[in-house]
């Protein structure tokens, strides 16, 4: 029929792109209202730092990428901004939780027992100790801080290592004195801290190269920290 004008193909075809464009973005918005999640500040933050913290062990400082960790944890890029200002903040954090974990977990040891050969659980301890900074990766984080100059207002492992030797040395001397024993010196108990996080820092940087080297699997790994352990709980015997 003449009379009749035919409608544009083209039009019709982009008005209904339009609309099926239009129902899609719809739908995004409802899924996304749907999975929006309140949470309180201290759940979020709790959330990025555990993002973070895997990112970190799985790939090194390197992983540490605002965007990625806020996908893992479903939030935004500047959600992040706001609870830590920015990807150094998130660092700093990351390693004063960490810090804080170790240090609850071996003075919890080191305080619940008594006398020394009790306290020196020397697996478990060694254990955390190579976990916190080794296994996790703050250990290798804290020396790209150092190296890169990023670390010289955190002073938190340092600390650390130092209210863990006082405390140890605490527990050598009430040994010693419940045993009538000469009491132990205390730079020898410093030294103890400090062999101890200085052989996890190593075991963080190049721990995996050198057991690869060796041949050692994850059960040669465990009975290499047994060893250390065994070797620091003698001397600290020796010494009695």
């Amino acid at each position: 029929m003449t009379g009749v004008a035919k409608p544009s193909t083209s039009k019709t075809l982009k008005e209904s792109d339009s609309l099926a464009d239009g129902e899609m973005i719809l739908a995004t918005d409802r899924k996304r209202d749907v999975k929006r999640i309140r949470r309180s500040a201290d759940e979020a933050r709790r959330l990025i730092l555990d993002a973070a913290e895997e990112r970190l062990a799985a790939q090194g400082p390197e992983g540490i990428r605002l965007q990625d960790i806020a996908r893992d944890v479903g939030i935004s890029h500047p959600a992040i901004l706001h609870h830590f200002e920015s990807r150094e903040g998130l660092v700093r954090a990351l390693i004063d939780r960490t810090s804080a974990q170790l240090r609850e977990k071996i003075l919890s040891a080191l305080k619940s027992k008594h006398g020394v050969e009790e306290a020196l659980d020397a697996n478990d301890i060694i254990a955390n100790v190579f976990e916190a900074l080794s296994d996790k990766g703050t250990a290798r984080l804290l020396s790209w801080m150092l190296l890169t100059g990023r670390a010289s207002e955190n002073r938190t492992s340092g600390a650390l290592v130092t209210e863990i030797a006082d405390e140890l040395h605490l527990q050598r001397k009430d040994s010693a004195l419940t045993h009538n024993r000469p009491a132990p010196d205390r730079e020898d108990t410093l030294f103890i801290a400090m062999l101890t996080a200085s052989a996890a820092f190593g075991d963080a940087i190049i721990g995996r190269e050198l057991a690869k080297d060796a041949d050692l699997d994850q059960a040669g790994v465990a009975r290499y920290r047994a060893w250390f352990a065994k070797l620091l709980y003698d001397h600290v015997g020796d010494k009695h």
